[in-house]
């Protein structure tokens, strides 16, 4: 595996030097923003798309947290572990339950608006997986209302760069010293005593996928370059139900739809899986319906007859629909999409990760809360809860690091020069490949022939020097093969159809170190 994947001598770049910089600004960065502000500390925020275009933005559904009198931080703990199929690292859960319920109280506090009842007490829906109703909500557009709110917060507060790509992370004596970020025009040089990797999850990789223009996983990849361990990216959370027209994108429907009474049938109308279920059984109960020659339908009649309108409750996939020419009145088809990175950069609680000065949170850390499948909407909560325990943690290692003088340069091999369509032409190869061979069912010969596909790609990108970008998506890509034919079982949202049963020897965590050594290891 290559150190550094892009030319550059850091005497003749363009630097900047802040104290601590957040790559990303979704829910998960601005939520760390938000409370290093507190603390005294101005973040340096750089974003490849305005902070709108996220993931965490995009969220529909809601954030779960047990705020209601007939509910309970350890009920939802043990639905959490339920979900987690005995692979939740029960500490961090905890923090997760009681914790961020507090960061939710502060949410209110703060203003985001979430939906109440004529008496103005809160609403809340059931989501699959929950006991109960514990998921706030505003509308379908909760992770837009909770961003614009933190958004609001830090926005005079932080400094923003706006259409820049982490490229390079630069470590001196294994600990970290700054990044290199480019416009695709310019290089610039950020020199900081922290980085906060804060770019989202790497559901993009596939083909069919439901994730945010921009969004793709590359920032994980130049971080295990760094030295950074990865853990569990075998555990891709496929969303049941995203629109599905031949030709369009993977259109979210929120699962929220199914928890005010939406319905799962088949071409003759018949039902063939619990809706409340959790997400990998009923993500895969739809594949094999497709499997075996079948079209699947989300039906939301039961909702008028319950007289939930469509257009208030759910008025994002009012016009999703509308856009498309259907309507509650319609069967919509629906099939899967990869969704929801549970795997990623190790992490702790407080986002440490196994780099000295590289912190990380949200989608793009792997903190063990989800064990080997995420429970419906406990994603957004992750944000807000480690993103604010981050800062704190942040905050320490700041008060006795100083800003490294250094000099790194960087000749790669390659010398070809790669044309926009032809990386087009990987990108999209990668993405097939991931989607047919490493998707909701695998086999130890599909995640061969998926290997075997990725090496190749990856012995030709590097003959060619503007290739960093698909290079480290092959290396995660690879992690992720990997760690799939390393757990010789079923679990979560990890299927093996050549091992369709879970086995007691694989409660374990799946951990990449440098240079693609695999364990399984108990956190």
């Amino acid at each position: 595996m290559e150190r550094y994947l892009t030319e550059f001598d850091t005497r003749n770049i363009p630097v900047i030097t802040v104290d601590t910089v957040i790559a990303g600004a979704g829910i998960a960065g601005l939520s760390t923003a938000a409370q290093l502000i507190q603390l005294g500390i101005k973040p340096l925020i750089i974003t490849k798309k305005p902070p709108s275009v996220s993931n965490s933005f995009l969220a529909q559904g809601g954030i779960a947290a047990a705020i209601d009198k007939d509910d309970d931080p350890q009920s939802h703990y043990r639905d959490t572990l339920k979900a987690g199929r005995d692979l939740c690292i029960e500490k961090n859960v905890r923090i997760l339950v009681e914790e961020g319920l507090e960061r939710v109280i502060d949410l209110i506090r703060y203003g985001v608006p979430f939906d109440r009842d004529k008496d103005g007490r809160i609403l809340l829906t059931k989501e699959g997986g929950h006991s109960t109703r514990r998921v706030l909500h505003v509308k379908d557009k909760t992770g837009t209302a909770i961003g614009s709110v933190l958004y609001n917060r830090v926005k005079e507060k932080a400094d923003f760069l706006i259409n820049f790509y982490l490229e390079e992370i630069l470590t001196l004596d294994g600990e970290y010293a700054g990044i290199i970020i480019s416009d695709g025009i310019e290089k610039v040089l950020i020199k900081s005593r922290s980085l906060v990797i804060a770019t989202g999850g790497y559901s993009p990789i596939y083909l069919r996928n439901t994730s945010a223009y921009k969004i793709s996983g590359d920032t994980i990849g130049a971080a295990f370059r760094a030295g950074c361990t990865l853990e569990d990216l075998e555990f891709i959370q496929f969303h049941p139900t995203a629109l599905y027209i031949e030709g369009q994108p993977a259109y979210l429907i929120t699962e929220a739809v199914r928890g005010e009474g939406a319905v799962l049938v088949d071409e003759k109308g018949e039902r063939f899986i619990d809706e409340m279920k959790p997400r990998d059984e009923v993500a895969r109960a739809i594949f094999k319906k497709y499997s075996s020659g079948h079209r699947v339908f989300l039906d939301l009649r039961p909702l008028k007859e319950k007289g939930i309108s469509l257009k208030d409750r759910f008025p994002t996939v009012y016009s999703l629909l509308e856009k498309f020419n259907l309507s509650d009145k319609d069967l919509i088809p629906v099939s899967p999409a990869a969704h929801y990175s549970i795997g990623g950069i190790k992490a702790t609680a407080n986002g440490k990760t196994s780099v000295e000065g590289i912190f990380s949170v949200g989608e793009s850390s792997c903190t063990g809360i989800h064990g080997a499948n995420r429970l419906a909407s406990n994603s957004l909560l992750e944000c807000i809860t480690f993103g604010y325990k981050t800062a704190y943690s942040v905050y320490t290692y700041n008060m006795y690091r100083k800003i490294k003088d250094f000099r790194i340069k960087s000749v790669p091999a390659g010398k070809k020069v790669l044309s926009s369509e032809k990386r087009r032409e990987y990108l999209v190869k990668l993405k097939k490949v991931m989607w047919e061979y490493v998707g909701l069912e695998r086999t130890e010969s599909s995640l061969k022939e998926a290997l075997s596909a990725v090496e190749q790609m990856e012995n030709e990108l590097l003959h060619c020097k503007n290739s960093r970008y698909l290079i480290d998506l092959l290396y995660l890509s690879k992690g992720i093969i990997l760690s799939a034919k390393n757990r010789k079982e079923s679990r979560g949202t990890h299927y093996r159809a050549d091992y369709p049963e879970e086995k007691n020897d694989y409660k374990k965590h799946t951990k990449i170190y440098n240079d693609f050594k695999i364990k399984l290891e108990v956190d």
